[in-house]
């Protein structure tokens, strides 16, 4: 009876922690979403980089980020392709999202890349209103394929 004793506090302890120190269910995944532009070149391009005040045509998809996803694309919520052709804006002015034209910084014409974007630096406080489905709060990954650039006359310096 003294060994049962001396030995179940030991039991009890060795139980408790496997309570407190087992990971939780609810942990998040080897790569949690994300807190800052995170950028994967899928092809270099060996074209111009855009400048400030050119334009910049691309093509793009675009998916929520969804951490149990395989590849953390969840619902995707736009495609260029679906209007038809390239989409272009003008570069350095917020004309897009800012995630993604600091995910597009060193980028070359011809080059691929998917960009994860942050909520903070996607939708939330964007110029643009996010679309059906898509919550201001939502982390992004969208592929973006730059398709070409076109200086502008009056555009910013090549030294800026």
């Amino acid at each position: 009876m003294i060994t049962i004793l001396c030995t179940f506090p030991a039991v009890v302890a060795l139980a408790l922690s496997g309570l407190i120190f087992a990971p939780a269910p609810w942990t998040a995944s080897a790569h949690a979403a994300p807190t800052e532009i995170e950028v994967v070149d899928r092809s270099v391009g060996n074209g111009l980089e855009p400048r400030k005040g050119w334009f910049a045509i691309i093509r793009y998809t675009g998916w929520i980020y969804d951490e149990q996803a395989a590849d953390k694309k969840g619902k995707k919520f736009i495609n260029s392709d679906d209007r038809g052709a390239p989409v272009s804006f003008v570069y350095g002015y917020k004309r897009a999202l800012p995630g993604l034209e600091k995910g597009m910084e060193g980028m070359k014409v011809g080059g691929r890349r998917t960009v994860i974007i942050p909520a903070k630096y996607a939708f939330k406080g964007a110029r643009q209103e996010s679309p059906d489905g898509v919550s201001v709060d939502s982390n992004l990954i969208i592929d973006i394929e730059l398709v070409d650039v076109v200086p502008q006359a009056n555009s910013a310096p090549s030294n800026e």
